[in-house]
Formats: C-alpha cells, sequence, structure tokens
C-alpha cells in the first residue's frame, strides 16, 4: 500500500513539473501585419518545447489553421474560420500549418518543437504544399531556414 500511495505522488509531482515547465505560445492570424505584408500567421516560425501549447487568435476574421505535415506520433489540428485553436505539441519535430482560405497568397507557417527529427520530410511537404501559390511561397522557404 506505502508503494502504491509512493508511486502516485511521484506521479503527481512529475505531472506538476511537466505543467508548470509548459509555456503558451500566441501565434496571431492576420489579414496584414505591421510591414503590410499580406495573410500572415504573426510569427509564422516559432520554436517551441515539447508539451507547450500554441493558441492560434482569429485576429481578424475569415482566417483558419490546418496542419499540413506533423512529426510521426503527432495529433493533426484542424481550426474552424475565424475561431481561436489552442493545440498541445507532444512530439518534437516540424509541423507545417496553413490558412486552407489564404494559402494560395502563401498564408503558411512553421513550428519547431525541440530537435527537428523530420526536417528533410518537412521540406519535402513544404515542396507540395507551396507549389501553385500564386505568391508568397518563398515564405515557407525562409520560414524553414530558421529550423536548427
Amino acid at each position: 500500500m506505502r508503494k502504491i500511495v509512493s508511486t502516485l505522488a511521484l506521479t503527481s509531482a512529475l505531472m506538476f513539473t511537466v505543467s508548470a515547465n509548459a509555456a503558451e505560445h500566441v501565434i496571431k492570424m492576420l489579414d496584414s501585419d505591421a510591414d503590410g505584408n499580406i495573410m500572415m500567421f504573426e510569427p509564422a516560425f516559432i520554436k517551441v518545447n515539447k508539451g507547450d501549447t500554441i493558441k492560434f487568435i482569429s485576429t481578424d476574421p475569415g482566417h483558419n489553421n490546418i496542419s499540413r505535415h506533423i512529426p510521426e506520433g503527432a495529433k493533426n489540428w484542424k481550426g474552424e474560420v475565424s475561431h481561436d485553436v489552442t493545440i498541445t505539441v507532444d512530439e518534437e519535430g516540424v509541423y507545417l500549418y496553413e490558412c486552407d482560405l489564404h494559402k494560395f497568397l502563401g498564408m503558411v507557417g512553421v513550428i519547431q518543437v525541440g530537435e527537428a527529427k523530420n526536417l528533410a520530410a518537412a521540406k519535402v511537404a513544404a515542396d507540395k504544399l507551396t507549389a501553385g501559390m500564386a505568391m508568397g511561397a518563398e515564405r515557407m522557404t525562409d520560414y524553414l531556414s530558421r529550423v536548427k
């Protein structure tokens, strides 16, 4: 019985430590940023830790966000138009996402969680994702160049 209580206490302490160390990050969905770039996530590249949460804020209505390439074992997400969505990133690697309404205008983003284990696969997925964009395809290349 003493062993069970000790195990439960240790498990609770570890869960508290993990949640206490997790951070929340905010990404805004914007019609334009401060530099006048249209259809942007801000920030469009972010590096976070495993277990962190990311809240996509519908700052300007008419946008959503959808995962398009994620590390193995990670969970896909699909936010509704003009709604905030919060995700928790539980797997290390590179996550690519887009506003599917404005992808053709380059409204894409990259999240790096810890080590970029799937960078090569993310670059291949990025090439497919940006094919046919009317503008802004260089954004994805820029964001992926920041992955370290």
